[in-house]
């Protein structure tokens, strides 16, 4: 046998994969997959209200959205303290042409406001602390 009559034989089986191969290799990526991000963990504190993420892909997009929350929170202070100090008052509302989010990304709820205060916070359960 040459060199080449080699080579042709050995490419020619190179390129033909068995299906139980690419089985074996789909089940790997599933069970990685599922493992990563779709199991719900077994050390996981229980939810703390209604709706919270069970897996960790779902945590991982709810903690994005609890960011963007105390993002708009943060916000909305600070536009409430620059009206309080050019106009030596609370705003009466939170003024939807702020340009603000004025709804939690997570519960869609409106974000409570006191204009005695001029104190804004979030009424969703588990986020009254931003």
């Amino acid at each position: 046998m040459t060199f080449s009559r080699l080579t042709v034989r050995w490419a020619s089986r190179r390129g033909q994969g068995s299906l139980l191969g690419l089985l074996i290799v789909i089940v790997i990526i599933m069970v990685a997959v599922w493992w990563l991000w779709l199991r719900p963990e077994s050390g996981a504190p229980q939810p703390r209200f209604e709706g919270e993420a069970q897996t960790t892909l779902g945590r991982a997009l709810q903690k994005g959205e609890s960011v963007q929350d105390i993002e708009n929170l943060k916000q909305l202070r600070l536009m409430i303290q620059m009206y309080r100090e050019q106009n030596e008052q609370n705003p009466p509302a939170l003024d939807p042409n702020w340009g603000i989010s004025l709804t939690c990304p997570v519960s869609n709820q409106p974000y409570g406001y006191d204009p005695q205060t001029g104190k804004v916070w979030d009424p969703t359960p588990g986020h009254q602390g931003f």
